[in-house]
Formats: structure tokens, C-alpha cells, sequence
């Protein structure tokens, strides 16, 4: 089904007629007729109010295909998982990576400010950023030492 049909049979089971629906969107009757013959398509607005009024989510209105459970239930395969897995250590890495360039900056500068040398705060953070390159590459070549 598309947008249009979903309107039409949402409202007639709401016992709305165009007109009252029209009414409740602060639309012309002639906007509904058009959305329903599939003419024109309404802007989000009245998609969330539409929404609120059948009481259904907006994929249910915008799509509402009639698909059996098998079709609905999308079993991840292994590398799906195993995908997840390692993205989830990737911002784990990623994390270290930039704390240890945060940490070094951090660093640079309190020596910077301690010795009035303003060289320290770029020296430090390019120290970090070089620390948390060379970590990164070592963890991407990790895998192909096992």
C-alpha cells in the first residue's frame, strides 16, 4: 500500500470523512482527496498529525506493507555480529587514540605555562598524536601476527 491508500483506509476506519479529517488538519477537503488518489503527498507536519489522529507510527502510514513474520525478522549472520564487535573496539582504540593526544597537549601546555615557553603545548601534543599513531598503527597490524 502506499501513502495515499493508508490515509483513505485509516480514515474509514475511523469512520472520518474527507471533510472532517480536512477539518482536524486544517486542510482543504480537495488536499485529502488529493493525498488519498495519490496526486500530491502531504508535508511532515501533517504526517505526524495524521500520526497522532490513526494512532499508528509513520512507517505503518507511509508504508504499511503487509509482510509475513518470516520476512519481518532479519536474522544477523556471524559477520554481522563479529562486524559490531569490532567496531565497538574500534571506538574503544579510537578512544585511547585521542585521549593520548588530549593528555599530551594538556601535558605541553602545563610545561609551557611553567617555563613561559608557549613551544611546549605544540611540542606535547604532537607527542600525543605521535604516541596514539604509533599505537594505532601497531593494533591495525596486530591481526596479521596472529
Amino acid at each position: 500500500m502506499n501513502l495515499g491508500e493508508n490515509i483513505k483506509k485509516l480514515r474509514k476506519e475511523k469512520n472520518l470523512s474527507q471533510e472532517q479529517l480536512a477539518e482536524m488538519l486544517n486542510v482543504s477537503r480537495q488536499a485529502v482527496s488529493k493525498w488519498e488518489s495519490g496526486k500530491t503527498y502531504t508535508d511532515i507536519d501533517n504526517l505526524v498529525l495524521l500520526r497522532d489522529i490513526f494512532n499508528v507510527t509513520l512507517d505503518d502510514l507511509i508504508i504499511n506493507e503487509n509482510k509475513t513474520k518470516s520476512e519481518d525478522t532479519i536474522e544477523p549472520s556471524k559477520s554481522c555480529t563479529n562486524n559490531y564487535i569490532e567496531y565497538e573496539k574500534d571506538e574503544e582504540d579510537d578512544e585511547l587514540s585521542v585521549n593520548l593526544m588530549i593528555g599530551g597537549l594538556t601535558i605541553g601546555m602545563a610545561i609551557g605555562l611553567i617555563t613561559d615557553n608557549f613551544m611546549w603545548g605544540t611540542a606535547g601534543s604532537f607527542l600525543g598524536m605521535g604516541i596514539g599513531y604509533i599505537l594505532e598503527y601497531i593494533r591495525k597490524a596486530e591481526p596479521y601476527h596472529k
